[in-house]
């Protein structure tokens, strides 16, 4: 299997996972919008990724150390010393958390308390679960836990939010017991606890080299975090819990594109450290960036119109004017993705350091226009910011990245960028559905024929092949 069809082929393993947890979530949207108020739906949302921050300091971002370690070393020492590392520090580190907790529920009442502790701590505990998995070439086993969750979050929210009426309550619930089964069924069928943790085994230099990867990606977590979820904070505290909740569904649906990225990232880390000494390298890595382009324009013009035709039984009256920021919300998650893309060129080169000054700055400019955006536009000023911020962080990695990732940006790159222009005039100024419809088959048909030969040849035999395996041939 050549390199070009191994990266599409993992893309199909990793969209089997990814699309089925996330469709579920997906559905989930209009059944929480239901029950829930938008005041504590943004209650939520703002604890959900404050949890999300914490994580990284609770794991030491080993759910990326344990993987990049594990990926490319079969060797038995290595990987017992990785896994019995991870462990153990993670296990301390959760243990400090949940005592830290404890005591600081005696001086202050925060809402949900008990349920947020929980929560962060299973949701690390499963993360870095979950990668160790993958790196140690557990594929299948990565995306089955993904649809597990999913499924389970699905069940347990009929029975906590819709029939026990238990609010936010029900969703602490609902995504810790679900990541908590699903643990233990990762666990029977792989043996990855049983067969690599010792407690005494330690490697002293490999635990040192893996946190040397890993703790220079904890501030590259926290900027990441800055950059996708401060906007709730300025929202909250200039706007209201409301105008969070309003916020917080457009940026649910945005998150369907936001998926794929996370799809063709999962598939593209493996294919890039693997492909990263091969000497066509640049080449290689320049026809996967201008393609992937193009799809994300696809993507995003597909997702946001059929949002926007269906929109009005897809949420609550109470959240039709999240409708508005859909469109930004998209071009938003396709800057996003293009920046993070580069991302890799650190990770392949194990030079994570040489990351933070690009994110440091491009999330103190995404704090200051945020402060100052949001005064003068309100939450088109939150969006705006975050569409800046990540062309700035895609442009400045194109150039830092240059020597040891050479990735050539194709002056072909405009037609996509010209697309999402005339898209959003189409979105706002058309009302047709006929006439929106029409431009988005004109852009998949146009996109289709000015993608790259090899590519398009490689998608046709996949596609084939896929739909072979659904006939039973």
């Amino acid at each position: 299997m050549n390199r070009g069809t191994k990266f599409i082929n993992d893309i199909f393993i990793y969209a089997i996972g990814n699309l089925g947890s996330k469709l579920i979530t997906f559905l989930l949207v209009p059944l929480y919008t239901y029950f829930i108020s938008p005041e504590d739906f943004g209650y939520y949302d703002i604890v959900l990724n404050l949890t999300f921050l914490a994580m990284g300091f609770i794991t030491f971002q080993l759910r990326d150390g344990t993987f990049r370690f594990l990926l490319d070393n079969e060797e038995e020492h290595i990987r017992k010393s990785v896994v019995s590392f991870s462990y153990k520090l993670l296990t301390q580190s959760s243990l400090v958390v949940l005592l830290a907790g404890i005591v600081f529920s005696f001086f202050y009442e925060i809402r949900d308390w008990g349920w947020i502790i929980a929560f962060v701590i299973t949701l690390s505990l499963y993360e870095v679960e979950i990668q160790i998995a993958r790196g140690l070439g557990q594929n299948k086993q990565f995306v089955l836990a993904g649809i597990l969750t999913a499924f389970q979050i699905a069940l347990y929210s009929l029975v906590f939010v819709a029939w026990l009426r238990m609010g936010i309550g029900g969703i602490f619930c609902s995504n810790i017991l679900a990541r908590v089964v699903t643990m233990v069924i990762v666990e029977i069928r792989t043996r990855i606890f049983k067969r690599y943790f010792f407690m005494g085994f330690k490697d002293k230099a490999l635990n040192k080299a893996l946190l040397k990867y890993s703790l220079p990606l904890l501030p590259n977590a926290v900027c990441w975090w800055l950059l996708g979820s401060s906007s709730r904070l300025y929202i909250e505290h200039f706007l209201g819990l409301e105008a969070n909740g309003i916020f917080a569904v457009a940026m649910k649906f945005s998150t369907i594109l936001e998926t794929f990225s996370v799809i063709v990232y999962q598939a593209w880390q493996e294919t890039a450290i693997k492909q990263y000494e091969a000497p066509d390298r640049g080449k290689f890595f320049s026809r996967i960036f201008n393609t992937y382009s193009y799809i994300l324009t696809v993507l995003a013009l597909v997702f946001s119109f059929v949002l926007k035709l269906n929109y009005s039984w897809l949420v609550d009256d109470r959240y039709a004017d999240s409708l508005q920021y859909l469109y930004p919300l998209f071009i938003s998650v396709v800057c996003f993705a293009l920046a993070a893309f580069y991302d890799l060129g650190y990770q392949c080169s194990k030079r994570t350091v040489r990351n933070l000054p690009g994110i440091i700055i491009t999330t103190v400019l995404n704090l200051v226009m945020n402060y100052f955006f949001i005064r003068i536009w309100g939450i088109w000023g939150i969006v705006l910011s975050s569409i800046l911020s990540y062309l700035f962080l895609l442009a400045f990695r194109i150039i830092d990245t240059w020597k040891f990732f050479p990735v050539k940006v194709s002056m072909e790159i405009l037609y996509p960028i010209l697309a999402l222009i005339i898209g959003g005039i189409v979105f706002y100024e058309v009302d047709s559905a006929i006439w929106q419809i029409g431009y988005v088959l004109a852009i998949i048909i146009i996109a289709y024929y000015v993608q790259p030969k090899e590519v398009k040849v490689e998608l046709q035999m996949k596609l084939k092949a896929f739909q072979n395996k659904l006939q039973g041939r």
